[in-house]
């Protein structure tokens, strides 16, 4: 994920009282050593898509909406969207 797309995301969400945090340097299965920017918390990465559909016109200042790719992976209670 752009971290430019990352704290976006991450100043909506703590408007809407959700709690996340930013993790920098993120290194997903199958990244083979690669490192991306994550959001942490208890939501889904359909709740990330709603965000970001939502907020389109601000997003898409950002990046296309057909160039966002993302994936997640789950570590006990909370989740990491990248």
């Amino acid at each position: 994920m752009n971290l430019t797309i990352a704290n976006k995301l991450k100043n909506i969400m703590q408007l809407n009282s959700l709690e996340v945090e930013i993790h920098p340097s993120y290194s997903a299965r199958f990244n083979y050593g690669e490192k991306t920017v994550g959001l942490i918390g208890q939501f889904t990465a359909n709740c990330i898509w709603k965000i970001i559909i939502d907020n389109r016109d601000e997003i898409e200042q950002i990046m296309p909406l057909e160039k966002i790719d993302i994936h997640s992976d789950t570590f006990g209670l909370d989740t990491i969207v990248y």
